[in-house]
């Protein structure tokens, strides 16, 4: 074998790491879902503040407009862990199944449409909407969406 393919060789095996963490770099400042993406917080058209308890939010739904830049502030004043999380049923479904394999240490997260919060804590989302339709906000943590932690949120 030449210098030459033995070089490649070892260039091509130390460089999947490299291309691989860019590849997977997540930027959630510009991450989308089907409901909009994050939105930019010198352009806020209004701000909507939920409060969580056990369990529930003080907020039963949402209407908002499409286009519309909305920051979302969550106030837990619970005793456990709390999230926000904005998307169609059928995200919310993905997402309490995968809430519901996760380890309890790694449940919290910060991704695209939800914000996570411990118990006293308060965080923000900044939201900018797409697309006219019928959507849900939630909590997904095990237990707390079917518990009542859950709500609809529509977009005009």
């Amino acid at each position: 074998m030449s210098f030459r393919c033995i070089a490649a060789a070892l260039f091509i095996a130390a460089a999947p790491p490299a291309f691989a963490d860019a590849a997977t770099h997540h930027d959630t400042a510009t991450h989308e879902t089907s409901i909009g993406q994050q939105g930019d917080p010198a352009k806020i058209d209004r701000t909507i503040t939920l409060t969580a308890t056990e369990i529930a939010f003080d907020i039963k739904n949402i209407s908002v407009k499409a286009d519309e830049t909305v920051r979302f502030i969550l106030i837990n004043n619970g005793e456990q862990p709390h999230e926000l999380t904005l998307g169609t049923a059928a995200e919310q479904a993905e997402h309490r199944q995968m809430m519901g394999e996760m380890d309890m240490d790694a449940m919290s997260h910060e991704d695209g449409a939800t914000i996570s919060t411990e118990p006293g804590e308060t965080k923000e989302l900044i939201w900018k909407f797409g697309k006219a339709g019928a959507y849900e906000f939630s909590c997904n943590y095990p237990g707390h969406s079917e518990s009542g932690m859950t709500g609809p949120l529509l977009v005009e």
